[in-house]
């Protein structure tokens, strides 16, 4: 019994001591306090500009130092957070932020659009500083293009005389963007009238940030902008700049700039008056000037020229409206040899060709002054219009048999013409078919026409005859821009006359292209040949040897014959052409019983 007792107080003590030692070396802690911000779930955020008040972030801490009931909220560029921005206040345990508001911060933190951009937040609490987190964030433009130059002060006066040379050159920022951004932009200068608010703009599109254009070009687009031609008028622009995404385009515009331009007329004057000592009928005066008027673009007439100076006017009586030698050299006239710069104080044109008459014309379209033979009779731009169509009796939609529209005065083309309720074109050359001028083209010219016709409203918007069927006489003035019909007239015997002989160079002793002669008035015939010295017949029906008249024929009738034909005394007893080859008015006339060639 005693070991028993003995045994148990060493166990009772040995329990003892091994419970101290096990007290001295277990460190039983709890966790020192922190202010954390946890990191978020996501780490790259792409701004979507269609859903600007959608959060873009949210971030959350957890403080256990109890900071306060305010917290701060820091953004930097940097991990070090040398320069942080506060972006906003919490006096929760989070913070959020809409699209455009952190879209707005990035872009003052040094963003570029669309670019990734890392960012670092942190939560401060005054004293209290929690960690840091990051994120990769692509920022969307909000900052509109700004015009670098020019500025309102810009005044710019068109000329007509240096087409090709720059007018107006237009620069611009877009700062939101980086030098080296991936991102494709694409520009738009609008120009408008001002104070239209760009309503039916003009839009020019262009590479790069800038625009450039000359003075030919950009007076066209002022033009349609809605200024008036030699008037300083107000002209707006604006750059729109555009990103094509698949959530939409983004769109964005300057500030309108307003200028001043002074835009030049491309319309053609219906008469370019000629004055000057070098046109001997009209001098130095406003009494006599010579009168050269527009046939669609092109200017013409006969002039009888001395080795002199002259110039072209615009506008009858008006010193101020003339054009010299060097205002069509600048505008890229070919000029014909016999017309130099006089070189004196006007600069003007002076012939220096053999004195005498001459039939000149000034093309607008091919930029060209020419001098010819006089033109006797008629002048018109083509000697015949040509009329193909179901809608002329006399025609159909073939070659074989067209109707000829004769020029009968100047810029005139008149003639009876059998139509019924169909289709036609005019055409300027016989058998060619691309030389068709359909209604639009006549009514975009600004051509006054007659009711019965109107648009077809076929493939080729041709001509449609909507009146009474019959035969009328048809007009196609092409100085006053109208298309009438009228009563039939009863001019000739004949719609026209045969040419047909070796004298009539476009002609031979063929049917293949006999030369018309067509009634060009009451009894009259008369047209261009080209002659030469040999025999001719007149006819009265294409393709009949039978209906010829010879120069017998004619001089048993009592008509007196121009000296320059003879004749042939050959086994027919034709015509004899017998003056100088070359290109002439042949002209008969069957009520003053003559027949001429001038």
């Amino acid at each position: 019994m005693k070991i028993n007792k003995i045994s148990a107080f060493i166990l009772s003590l040995f329990l003892v001591l091994v419970a101290c030692e096990t007290e001295e070396t277990i460190d039983i802690t709890t966790p020192e306090p922190s202010f954390k911000l946890l990191e978020p779930a996501i780490s790259n955020i792409n701004l979507n500009y269609n859903l600007p008040n959608n959060e873009a972030f949210t971030i959350v801490w957890n403080d256990q130092l109890s900071s306060g009931g305010s917290y701060m909220v820091e953004l930097s560029p940097d991990a070090l957070f040398e320069s942080p921005t506060t972006i906003g206040s919490s006096t929760s345990d989070r913070f959020t932020m809409t699209v455009a508001d952190f879209n707005n911060i990035l872009l003052g933190a040094g963003a570029d659009a669309f670019e990734p951009f890392t960012v670092f937040m942190r939560v401060n609490s005054g004293t209290n500083i929690t960690n840091s987190v990051s994120f990769s964030v692509s920022s969307y433009s909000e900052a509109p293009p700004v015009v670098t130059s020019p500025d309102n002060t810009f005044e710019l006066i068109l000329l007509e005389t240096t087409p090709n040379d720059e007018a107006i050159a237009i620069a611009w920022e877009d700062p939101d963007f980086g030098d080296n951004t991936t991102v494709a932009v694409n520009y738009e200068v609008q120009f408008a009238e001002a104070g239209t608010d760009f309503a039916g703009a003009v839009t020019e599109s262009v590479d790069g940030m800038s625009y450039s254009n000359t003075h030919e070009a950009f007076n066209e687009l002022v033009l349609n902008a809605g200024l008036t031609a030699e008037e300083a008028g107000s002209l707006d622009f604006r750059v729109k700049a555009t990103i094509e995404m698949e959530a939409g385009n983004l769109e964005r515009f300057s500030d309108a700039v307003t200028i001043t331009v002074t835009p030049y007329s491309v319309e053609l004057a219906p008469i370019l008056y000629v004055v000057g000592a070098g046109a001997a009928d009209a001098g130095w005066s406003w009494d006599t000037p010579v009168e050269l008027v527009l046939q669609g673009t092109k200017y013409s007439g006969n002039i009888n020229l001395i080795n002199d100076a002259f110039r072209f006017f615009t506008v009858n009586n008006d010193w101020g409206s003339g054009l010299n030698y060097p205002y069509y050299e600048a505008v890229g006239y070919t000029i014909d040899s016999n017309l130099a710069n006089a070189l004196d104080g006007d600069s003007n044109f002076q012939f220096v060709g053999t004195p005498g008459e001459y039939f000149i014309e000034i093309d607008t379209a091919a930029k060209t002054i020419t001098l010819g033979p006089p033109v006797v009779g008629p002048n018109c731009n083509f000697d015949q219009l040509w009329l193909v169509g179901a809608g002329i009796v006399d025609a159909g939609w073939s070659w074989d048999t067209p109707v000829a529209l004769p020029c009968t005065g100047n810029g005139t083309y008149s003639g009876n013409v059998a139509l019924t309720n169909d289709a036609f074109r005019f055409f300027s050359v016989n058998n060619d078919w691309g030389t068709g001028t359909n209604y639009p083209t006549y009514e975009g010219n600004g051509y006054t026409i007659d009711s019965n016709f109107i648009n077809a409203m076929d493939g080729d918007s041709n001509f449609f005859f909507d009146g009474t069927p019959g035969t009328y006489f048809l007009t196609v003035d092409d100085i006053n821009k109208t298309i009438t019909l009228g009563p039939e007239q009863l001019l000739c015997d004949y719609e026209q006359l045969w040419m047909v002989g070796a004298g009539v160079v476009d002609a031979g002793w063929s049917w293949d292209t006999p030369v018309a002669l067509p009634c060009t008035g009451a009894g009259v015939y008369s047209g261009q040949v080209a002659l030469t010295n040999d025999a001719f017949r007149f006819f009265t029906v294409n393709n009949d040897w039978g209906t010829g008249i010879n120069y017998p024929t004619y001089e048993a009738d009592g008509y007196t014959i121009d000296s320059d034909l003879i004749n042939a005394m050959d086994g027919d007893s034709n015509f004899f052409f017998d003056g100088t080859p070359g290109t002439y008015t042949v002209t008969v006339d069957t009520g003053n019983l003559t027949i001429t060639v001038e």
